[in-house]
């Protein structure tokens, strides 16, 4: 069973998953950047009880959040191999008192919001999704991590027209480790693949 991912206005950025925005990191995390030295978009974060909610199996510590950061650039060679290449980075880490400022412009705040369960037969798999199977566009790459979510990248053009292209066509994979009891720049991956 996999739940559908959809994304409306939100208010409270600091305590719902939410696509866009800025990151909430707490003081010990630094802001990621790519292999080039690019400062990467925040894409979304989550508490860590909402994934716990949908993706059984998982020992993610009370109270930490999930962040996801991707390579985004508008155009330029490193573009597609930034990202597909390396991919983003994920962090867990405690929430910050006050939204960290982006060093690049972010997409508008949006809740992510989960729906009703569906059956992995019933339902096409190509779109953004929490729980069930991945699928891969190419290769399965979870390398021993458990899948979370998938984002597709037509429901993000739709959700943040002001990034399109943020997963160069594709889709893109949140994958962590089964246990994250404190925080960690080193607990997961996000890994972007197209056809």
């Amino acid at each position: 069973m996999y739940r559908p991912l959809s994304f409306t206005p939100t208010y409270d950025a600091a305590t719902v998953p939410v696509l866009g925005g800025t990151a909430w990191l707490d003081a010990r995390a630094p802001w990621p950047t790519s292999i080039h030295r690019h400062a990467l978009l925040h894409l979304a974060s989550f508490p860590t009880t909402f994934i716990r909610n949908h993706v059984p199996g998982l020992d993610l510590a009370h109270g930490l959040i999930i962040s996801v950061f991707t390579p985004y650039l508008t155009s330029g060679e490193q573009r597609f191999e930034e990202a597909m290449s390396h991919g983003g980075r994920v962090i867990a880490h405690w929430p910050g008192r006050e939204p960290t400022p982006s060093p690049c412009a972010p997409i508008g705040s949006l809740h992510i919001c989960a729906g009703t369960a569906v059956a992995e037969g019933e339902a096409p798999h190509g779109g953004s999704k929490i729980g069930g199977r991945p699928y891969w566009l190419q290769d399965d790459q979870s390398e021993g991590q458990a899948f979370v979510l998938q984002f597709d990248e037509f429901d993000l053009d739709k959700a943040a027209p002001t990034h399109r292209g943020i997963l160069v066509g594709g889709m893109g994979y949140l994958l962590l480790d089964r246990n994250i009891p404190s925080p960690s720049t080193d607990c997961g991956r996000f890994v972007i693949q197209t056809t």
